[in-house]
């Protein structure tokens, strides 16, 4: 897609989820005639909350710098997406699904930081593992990844509404031949057989495998012994015995997806191990179908693209594995308090968490697929001249 169309198409997404987000909450308390022991309800579109993630109040900094960074992050992220789709300005699934992981990235980023900016907290400049604790309890209901979720299909109508219009002359315009490849020269990224492309997907999958047999310190379930089952979020009964994980796990669970687990705790239950498992696994097999769908396209693009569109696959694998986990995890260990009626939605709680875990590690996987494709893009360089000679010398 050309400059000025991808540029039209993310300024009119950013402005509005900017409007919606400064002024929905206002108009709401207006509409309701606003008081100060005035209580709005969630409100929800399928089952989405809609103004949690809005600004509430100007005057404080932690209700209006998350949504800011989440709108610099997006607009940014939105156009490097729309600036790599097709010549022809056509939507397509694989830029439909970039354009909801790059929302859902820019929301895991930007939710931690509220917390980080509460003015309650007696520290000036929480550490590293403080900043992350008090973003997955303060946003446990996943507030922006919900937004995110609905907010990236604001964007469809007027793309659509583009590519229907097409033939009309403004519009031809603006649709004409790609005017260049954003980012720089193009370079093979990846590599066209079949077995390399696996040797990429095997590459990328290595970090989040490691991830997964480390496990956490934190559990979202309660089917456990031993174990005080009145408690929301539970930490693994091994962290008041001997057991202690190791440093670099214990130090980084926050940022863990707790369903990302492949090793069993000692006083877990079965049920609980195995439901976990499941959503392990199929968080892994969602992630191995992106990545090789992401790969078999890479070839002969800017290896940057390789690098974000992994990112994105992780992300989206998360949020699949969530909608799982929200539904298997929550019959086999369920959790006090949640339900459809409850405070707390199990599929809110899995989703924060999973996003969370992916746009943090979600890097990982687009180095490891880079740098395998750059490898064995290398190694075919070289043995290409060898192949041509011994060509050129059974020909004479």
């Amino acid at each position: 897609m050309n400059r000025l169309m991808s540029l039209l198409l993310t300024a009119g997404y950013t402005m509005g989820q900017a409007v919606f987000l400064f002024a929905c909450h206002q108009v709401r308390l207006r509409a309701a005639g606003g008081g100060p022991g005035l209580v709005l309800h969630d409100a929800r579109l399928f089952g989405l909350d809609l103004d949690g993630f809005s600004v509430h109040d100007t005057g404080q900094a932690q209700e209006w710098v998350p949504q800011f960074v989440f709108l610099v992050l997006c607009s940014v992220l939105t156009y490097a997406v729309l600036r790599s789709a097709p010549a022809d300005g056509r939507p397509r699934l694989r830029t439909v699904l970039a354009l909801l992981g790059a929302t859902l990235l820019a929301a895991g980023i930007a939710e931690p930081i509220g917390p980080a900016l509460d003015p309650r907290s007696p520290l000036v400049l929480p550490t590293a593992d403080e900043w992350v604790g008090r973003a997955q309890v303060a946003g446990v209901t996943a507030l922006p990844e919900q937004y995110a979720l609905w907010s990236c299909w604001l964007l469809m109508p007027s793309w659509a509404a583009a590519w229907l219009l097409r033939r009309w002359a403004p519009v031809r315009m603006l649709l004409g031949t790609a005017d260049g490849v954003a980012g720089g020269e193009a370079a093979p990224a990846a590599v066209s057989t079949v077995g390399r492309r696996r040797d990429v997907v095997c590459a990328g999958l290595i970090p989040m495998v490691l991830l997964a047999v480390a496990g956490g310190a934190v559990l979202r379930h309660t089917n456990v012994r031993h174990l005080d089952q009145s408690a929301t979020i539970t930490f693994a009964p091994e962290l008041w015995l001997p057991y202690h994980p190791p440093a670099l796990v214990e130090r980084w669970s926050g940022v863990l997806y707790p369903a990302l687990r492949m090793r069993p705790l000692d006083t877990e239950g079965t049920a609980g191990w195995l439901a976990t498992l499941v959503v392990c696994l199929v968080f892994l097999a969602v992630l191995a179908a992106g990545l090789y769908a992401v790969v078999r396209r890479a070839a002969g693009r800017h290896p940057v693209r390789l690098f974000m569109n992994c990112w994105y696959a992780t992300v989206l694998a998360a949020a699949a594995a969530a909608l799982v986990d929200s539904g298997l995890l929550q019959r086999a260990a369920p959790r006090v308090g949640a339900g459809t009626t409850g405070l707390v939605r199990p599929f809110e709680v899995a989703l924060g968490d999973a996003v969370r875990f992916g746009a943090v590690w979600g890097w990982a996987t687009g180095a490891c697929c880079l740098g395998a494709a750059w490898v064995l893009t290398r190694r075919g360089a070289r043995t290409r001249p060898r192949v041509q000679e011994e060509q050129l010398s059974h020909a004479e």
